[in-house]
């Protein structure tokens, strides 16, 4: 019998909603504004470790259409390291 322990925590696609970095002293600093809606897109992450300390593999979860763009790009993306990738409809 195992016995594991693992949390869920939300994880916002764009980190710098309603925030702006530059180097200090610029005069100004140029903003994009991104397109309706992006500031509710976010990804769930899965940490998950078993009684004896030992974490396992991490899980992301996309919201999104199976085999669509996001899909697609963020199994891309998460190639080689490991993770494991899921998409959630």
């Amino acid at each position: 019998m195992a016995i594991l322990n693992l949390d869920e925590t939300p994880v916002p696609y764009e980190y710098a909603d309603g925030h702006t970095y530059h180097h200090q002293g610029a005069k100004t600093v140029q903003y994009k504004i991104t397109r309706s809606g992006w500031q509710n897109r976010q990804a769930t992450v899965v940490l998950i470790v078993s009684a004896d300390g030992q974490p396992l593999q991490a899980i992301v979860i996309f919201h999104g259409v199976p085999g669509g763009r996001i899909h697609t790009h963020e199994r891309e993306s998460w190639r080689g390291i490991n993770v494991q990738v899921y998409i959630n409809a």
